[in-house]
């Protein structure tokens, strides 16, 4: 699915992401967000009745436009060049949209998540592509019969460590890193 939005609606999802990871979601009033995204504040309830529906849609936005990102992937690669593919291209896409990570922590980590969590879990933002893609491991004994919650920790708990490390300025990994990382990864779930 390919995202496509109004030149105003990208501009109120862009401004928010930016002062979202400026001054957090209580920090970020409507009226800040239209005059940063240039447009009346109306324009904005036009678009969604409220900041939590505002916020929640941005969620979906971006977990569209990673997916785009990170599951554009050759079909003749095997199992294991698009385990390494999917790690690679979403710590590329958080390095290169660090305002999305940021606002995905936050959002993780609010009550806003609540809003997601117990709803129908729909391919419309890409939640479940990475379940089939692990269901696809243990069914064809490419990994090891793990839970999701465990296979999802150690994929994504060492790349968000990566991508914190470099934002706070704590630690620049360099390709070796990366490529050693995943492979530790591989490694530690691959059927064996």
């Amino acid at each position: 699915m390919n995202v496509q939005l109004s030149n105003k609606k990208e501009a109120i999802f862009e401004s928010t992401l930016k002062l979202v990871k400026e001054h957090g979601f209580h920090g970020t009033p409507m009226s800040q967000i239209a005059t940063h995204a240039n447009v009346a504040t109306g324009t904005i309830y036009h678009y969604f009745s409220s900041k939590d529906e505002l916020i929640v849609e941005l969620f979906k936005y971006c977990r569209l436009k990673m997916g785009e990102h990170v599951f554009k992937i050759d079909k003749g690669f095997s199992y294991k060049e698009r385990f390494f593919h999917i790690w690679n291209s979403l710590l590329e896409y958080y390095a290169d949209h660090q305002d999305v990570f940021s606002f995905f922590e936050q959002f993780y980590s609010s009550p806003y998540s609540e809003l997601v969590k117990n709803k129908e879990i729909t391919e419309d933002f890409n939640a479940d592509k990475m379940m089939r893609f692990f269901e696809e491991g243990i069914a064809n004994k490419e990994i090891r019969n793990i839970t999701f919650y465990s296979f999802i920790s150690a994929f994504i708990g060492t790349l968000t460590f990566l991508v914190r490390s470099n934002q706070y300025g704590l630690y620049q990994a360099d390709e070796k890193d990366r490529s050693d990382l995943i492979e530790i990864i591989w490694n530690g779930v691959k059927n064996q």
